[in-house]
């Protein structure tokens, strides 16, 4: 991205959440590793190349934690 980076966005993304007392699942898709992506607020960490059934994994968990 041109003017932040995934991470960056996510942290910024959370702050403007509180206002609204809302939850927008994320997940990242990354070459790297998963405590940053989790740290940076995340809900779910995905290495790519990506499949259908990882794909789909990450989903089922995002759901169950609605």
């Amino acid at each position: 991205m041109p003017v932040m980076d995934g991470l960056e966005a996510t942290k910024r993304i959370r702050k403007i959440e509180k206002a609204y007392g809302i939850r927008i699942p994320i997940i990242a898709l990354t070459a790297g590793t998963e405590r940053r992506t989790i740290e940076s607020g995340m809900d779910y960490h995905m290495v790519k190349p990506i499949n259908r059934q990882d794909l789909l994994k990450a989903i089922a968990y995002i759901n169950g934690k609605g």
